[in-house]
């Protein structure tokens, strides 16, 4: 059997011989043999065990604010960074944003009860993400606009 020079990572969480947890990552070509225990994978490298990650709260262990991800309900972890548009009375995030053709959108929800907490951390990723520079004005229609583009010097 040959083997590949590329190498192939992930994020598992290492089990210590003390029964502590940490989240690392291997190398795919270093693994000894995969098992399924409990219906979930069990990857072995030598004599340590490494559990891979299933489940949302053990993704937000390994990404986290600090990274740009921040659960907005408990079925999501969104990417801050990839975050265009914010719909306040649907309560949806968009991660492209709105065309004239009006096709379908990516987009995931955020709970009402985040919603005051976490508008201002979005609106700032927002401008950030499309470059522009965050305001609050409000028009002749009473409309609040957050964004304006940046003036050119």
């Amino acid at each position: 059997m040959s083997t590949s020079d590329s190498c192939k990572y992930m994020t598992v969480i290492e089990v210590g011989s003390d029964k502590s947890y940490k989240n690392v990552m291997i190398n795919l070509n270093d693994v000894d043999y995969i098992e399924s225990e409990n219906r979930r994978l069990v990857y072995y490298i030598g004599d340590k065990r490494y559990l891979q990650i299933t489940k949302l709260s053990e993704m937000k262990s390994v990404l986290n604010e600090q990274d740009g991800f921040v659960s907005l309900d408990r079925t999501n972890l969104v990417n801050l960074n990839k975050v265009k548009e914010y719909d306040q009375n649907l309560g949806n995030v968009y991660f492209d944003q709105k065309s004239e053709s009006e096709g379908k959108r990516s987009f995931t929800t955020i709970a009402k009860i985040k919603q005051k907490i976490l508008s201002p951390l979005i609106h700032r990723a927002i401008a950030q993400n499309l470059g522009l520079q965050r305001t609050t004005t409000v028009d002749s229609q009473n409309k609040q606009r957050l964004f304006k583009q940046p003036e050119q010097e």
